[in-house]
């Protein structure tokens, strides 16, 4: 008798933990992403590392809704001796920005180097309000980086996640390519944490 009581708290413990799975995977997913209110800013600042454009495309559009008068391409080596940040700013070129508008940064490997290499570019031009652009499920570690480097009071940094964007928070883990993006920030916002980020 005792161990039908055993078995069945035991069924009944994985059944629920089966039945609730769906929500605690869609929350997973969901919590990656930050999305602040937007208002006018003097900079948008574009991450590379998305290989299909998203991040460039709304840097853009919110560039010609009047959101900033600049925008910053930031990222490192791509291939060929090209960088995101020209790959980014070609695409921006494309897409009707003008030259005078679009700024690089092309050292960074890293959301952390994004981060303290953009700085150096930023500094110099008094720029305090900037809108940050990356991939939803990456939204909220850039975030602590962006914020980190780029302390309040004397920055203010907006987070506003790539849309529309290949990542589907929806039912993220019945896709491979979603399910590997969510793993990865996962293990990257772990190994940030202990890096003081």
């Amino acid at each position: 008798m005792k161990k039908i009581k055993w078995l069945l708290l035991v069924v009944g413990l994985l059944g629920g933990l089966w039945l609730l799975s769906p929500f605690m995977l869609d929350f997973a997913g969901r919590v990656l992403i930050v999305q602040d209110k937007l208002r006018p800013a003097d900079l948008i600042v574009v991450l590379g590392g998305d290989g299909n454009g998203e991040r460039v495309a709304t840097g853009v559009r919110l560039y010609k809704q009047g959101l900033a008068p600049k925008i910053l391409m930031s990222g490192g080596p791509l291939a060929w001796q090209l960088t995101y940040a020209e790959w980014m700013k070609k695409q921006a070129l494309a897409s009707g920005v003008p030259a005078a508008a679009i700024l690089l940064q092309a050292k960074s490997l890293s959301t952390a180097e994004d981060a303290k290499y953009s700085r150096q570019v930023i500094e110099p031009l008094k720029i305090k309000t900037i809108i940050l652009i990356t991939s939803p499920q990456h939204t909220r570690r850039a975030a602590r980086v962006f914020r980190k480097i780029f302390p309040a009071p004397d920055y203010e940094i907006m987070v506003y996640p790539a849309q529309p964007s290949a990542f589907k928070v929806d039912r993220w883990w019945t896709r491979y390519e979603d399910r590997a993006l969510v793993v990865w920030e996962y293990f990257s916002s772990v190994l940030y944490f202990f890096k003081g980020y």
